[in-house]
């Protein structure tokens, strides 16, 4: 199936520095996102690592099976965990950085989603959007277990606070799946600078008026996040399978 594929990143309006990476390769078919923590350069280290190790992972990887390719993704993952936590330990300076990770890897006409912390993947499909993961974070597992509803949540002062991430332990524990795709199919991956930013209704509606330009969907992503208040670092890559939309160019 063929895949089209492209990304940006964005400041917005409050933050000095961005500490969010992405890969959008569209040659490959792997797309990444991940966002920085720990301040000051720290999460921009700890998300430029993760990207860069499990891009290097993967590039090399050819999987014959469906259990080779998870397991080549939860490696990649897990080497790029060890590669933040051996950074900390040679660099005091960079004590605390870890970074959420989300991604995609297109084999055939599947998508592998790959997905550690609060940062996201969603699917568009026609006029529908659908949440393709579940954020490590403490206020999504309150509402899981049914002690905060959807408003609570999104105004509750501990709702920043993620519970997995790559480089707060020695071990990470990685989500991965397979989403079948369908031509015509949108893959969005974010940083929490968009979601938290932006009701999915917003970004269905931004993603449908580029008309299958996703260097202009992602323009008008960044927009929407960053009218609201730019609050965040916000990253958005988009990855169409099928069809011949206009030609990705990364803003």
């Amino acid at each position: 199936m063929k895949i089209r594929g492209t990304g940006t990143s964005d400041p917005g309006r409050r933050r000095p520095s961005n500490e969010d990476s992405f890969l959008a390769d569209q040659e490959h078919g792997l797309f990444v996102v991940a966002d920085g923590m720990g301040g000051h350069a720290a999460g921009e280290v700890a998300s430029k690592l993760a990207v860069e190790t499990v891009e290097r992972n993967l590039r090399q990887t050819s999987s014959a099976t469906e259990e080779d390719t998870s397991a080549s993704i939860q490696r990649a993952i897990s080497e790029a965990n060890q590669a933040i936590v051996e950074q900390t330990q040679v660099r005091p300076d960079l004590q605390g950085m870890g970074t959420t990770l989300v991604m995609a890897l297109v084999e055939n006409s599947t998508a592998w989603i790959g997905h550690v912390g609060d940062s996201r993947a969603y699917r568009i499909r026609g006029d529908s959007i659908q949440l393709l993961t579940q954020d490590h974070s403490w206020v999504s597992e309150q509402m899981r277990l049914g002690h905060l509803n959807a408003e609570e949540a999104s105004h509750h002062p501990w709702r920043h606070v993620i519970t997995r991430a790559l480089g707060s332990r020695e071990e990470v524990e990685a989500e991965v799946w397979a989403e079948p795709l369908r031509s015509g199919d949108i893959i969005l991956l974010c940083s929490d600078g968009l979601n938290s930013m932006a009701e999915e209704q917003q970004i269905l509606g931004a993603v449908c008026a580029a008309q299958g330009d996703l260097g202009e969907a992602c323009r008008r992503l960044i927009g929407v996040a960053n009218a609201a208040g730019g609050e965040d670092n916000i990253t958005v890559v988009l990855l169409a399978a099928g069809g011949d939309g206009p030609s990705p160019e990364t803003p």
